[in-house]
């Protein structure tokens, strides 16, 4: 393939269906001139419907990934996106390996002649030079942190109009609750009174049923005496007719 038909952003190594180990993946692709960031893809889909790795690496054009990827011969596909920096993008085509355990990457690996393949030893080279380490993604994130691009699962503003919203309902439930302790003590106290009010009434009451019904002195210099209300009425009827009696006789 000659640089008139290569895509934009050429993928290196691994390629191929190559089986490859998957506790320690090497990633080589040529680079972009202007590149801002890279950002690599592994998924087990060639559509990358739910990647295994998605990370922008900076400018490396290599990078190898540790302890990320099964070594259980499971095919997965992976590609770069490469932004430059007039904000232009540009995509890789799709490469697949395979994730297999290192004794049978090494029996696997391609050769010709007793030489390795061009490509492996480009991905040999390159990890020796620019990836002596293992790709560290929290330190990837951090960085992408300071830069204030790191993507953090959910974006801030909806974190706080979330927050917002759940403070909002704790809030309204609060005063919910507020009002209806304080309607439910209204009552109570209003009840209170009227028992106490009824309580009064029915003292006043039997007090004074009580007083009609015993005899008593009201006052003793003037001779004012109290007696039942029976007996009052019983005299007062008596002296009535007595009254008429006398009234009637000739």
């Amino acid at each position: 393939m000659d640089s008139e038909q290569r895509p934009s952003l050429f993928l290196l190594a691994p390629a191929d269906a190559v089986s490859v180990n998957g506790g320690e993946v090497t990633f080589v692709w040529e680079s972009v001139e202007d590149v801002e960031t890279y950002s690599l893809q592994v998924a087990s889909t060639a559509r990358f419907e739910d990647p295994v790795i998605d990370a922008e690496v900076g400018t490396e054009t290599a990078v190898t990934v540790g302890n990320r990827l099964p070594t259980d011969g499971r095919t997965f596909f992976w590609r770069v996106l490469a932004e430059t920096k007039d904000g232009t993008q540009r995509a890789s085509s799709i490469e697949s390996f395979i994730a297999t355990t290192g004794a049978e990457a090494e029996h696997e690996a391609p050769v010709t002649g007793g030489k390795e393949e061009p490509v492996t030893e480009l991905a040999r080279a390159a990890r020796h030079e620019a990836t002596t380490e293992t790709f560290d993604f929290a330190d990837q994130l951090e960085r992408e942190k300071e830069r204030g691009v790191a993507y953090e699962g959910v974006a801030a503003s909806r974190i706080m109009g979330i927050s917002a919203s759940i403070i909002l309902v704790v809030l309204v439930a609060v005063a919910i609750l507020f009002g209806w302790f304080e309607q439910v003590s209204q009552n109570e106290k209003m009840e209170s009174a009227d028992r106490q009010q009824y309580r009064q009434i029915r003292q006043a009451e039997l007090e004074a049923t009580e007083k009609l019904q015993r005899y008593g002195v009201v006052d003793g210099e003037e001779d004012v005496y109290r007696i039942p209300i029976d007996r009052a009425m019983e005299l007062i009827a008596t002296e009535e007719y007595q009254q008429r009696q006398r009234s009637q006789s000739p």
